[in-house]
């Protein structure tokens, strides 16, 4: 099980990413809000989905 983040800022295209607390590109703790304790990256989607209503939403390449 890792911890997952919702990264605050979007790239380009308007997506915001979830990263794992292993991940490299992690963003900085002010750009970042803690979705919680997931066993993968698939159901720390489904949670910020329902969380925040996310409507573009990624998983950072390195965490997936």
């Amino acid at each position: 099980m890792k911890f997952y983040y919702l990264s605050k800022q979007t790239n380009s295209n308007g997506v915001m990413s979830i990263h794992a607390d292993s991940c490299t590109q992690l963003p900085s703790v002010f750009d970042r809000v803690y979705l919680g304790i997931y066993d993968n990256n698939r159901l720390a989607s489904e949670a910020a989905l329902m969380k925040y209503q996310v409507l573009k939403l990624d998983t950072c390449r390195c965490c997936k």
